[in-house]
């Protein structure tokens, strides 16, 4: 069975530039309207996954943002481009996703150590259900257009999303347990949630402060280049290439030898053919830079 939400779309340009507003929408709307379900039954998961949505919002903002800037050309202030954005914003966020789970385990202990009652009414269930349903699709779709675009940012969004989703789905059992008479189930559910955010939030920082630095592309990467580069008509051999990771894109310098008794202007043609062909077959390059020494006679 093809699932649809892995199918490549037509437009998958116009998919990045919408997922940041889909998100914003999608997480206002679950922000409002379990926030208000949860202070009126009195749930303290169901106030958790409105809690999550409100990050969710941030995020979706970042995004929005992020893509925007780190989408700039570069300039002088920036000759590596602004790729480096994205990863910023992913550290900021996941600095609010614990700040956000300390508060909310204080208030979960609180309610479990006075006892207090836990909502057992159809329409917590419901407002639960909704919830599942509504992240679990931003998850497939922020998760589809991440990938794509190997974009950090969207992909932290889209595996927020899929914590919310279980943890609403959570919610719900909370309910379901209310009405048997087992209040404390709701504030231990709170309390799993805030297990998934700040296991969400430690690999949401480890990744940003890893990528903020200079990081190598994997070695299979390394040797495709590597074979690109071999193939260009004229290249006789490689002298030394360095290939890294900024945001969503490689930047790649690398220098190459060629016949001593080549023309300067053979010389460019052979470095430009080596240039082109990097962008050609290679997806999500950002600048490749080129140097050609002449062979030793």
């Amino acid at each position: 069975m093809v699932n649809v939400f892995q199918m490549k779309c037509n437009n998958c340009d116009a998919c990045l530039t919408r997922v940041g507003w889909i998100g914003l929408a999608l997480s206002v709307f679950i922000a409002a309207f379990t926030i208000t379900i949860g202070l009126l039954n009195n749930s303290k998961a169901l106030m958790a996954t409105s809690l999550c949505a409100g990050i969710d919002i941030v995020t979706a903002i970042t995004i929005i943002l992020g893509l925007r800037l780190s989408g700039k050309s570069i300039d002088l202030k920036h000759p590596y481009g602004h790729g480096k954005i994205e990863y910023l914003i992913v550290g900021l966020v996941s600095i609010l996703l614990i700040i956000s789970a300390i508060i909310l385990l204080i208030v979960s202990i609180n309610s479990i150590y006075y006892h207090h009652k836990g909502p057992d009414q159809w329409l917590t269930l419901a407002a639960a259900l909704v919830a599942t349903g509504i992240n679990e699709i931003k998850h497939r779709y922020a998760k589809c257009v991440g990938l794509h675009f190997k974009s950090p940012a969207v992909l932290i969004h889209a595996e927020h999303a899929r914590v919310d989703a279980v943890s609403s789905a959570a919610v719900a059992g909370g309910v379901i347990c209310a009405r048997v008479g087992l209040h404390f189930v709701d504030p231990l559910i709170a309390i799993f949630e805030i297990g998934h955010i700040l296991r969400a939030s430690y690999k949401m920082l480890l990744t940003s402060v890893k990528n903020l630095m200079d990081v190598s592309v994997p070695k299979n990467v390394n040797h495709y280049i590597r074979e690109i580069v071999s193939e260009v008509n004229g290249v006789k051999e490689i002298n030394y290439f360095k290939a890294r990771q900024i945001g969503q894109e490689i930047w790649i310098e690398l220098s190459i030898f060629i016949d001593p008794d080549l023309t300067i202007y053979e010389g460019d043609t052979i470095a430009n053919n080596a240039r082109n062909n990097l962008f050609n077959k290679l997806d999500f390059v950002g600048n490749v830079q080129v140097q050609y020494l002449a062979t030793a006679a």
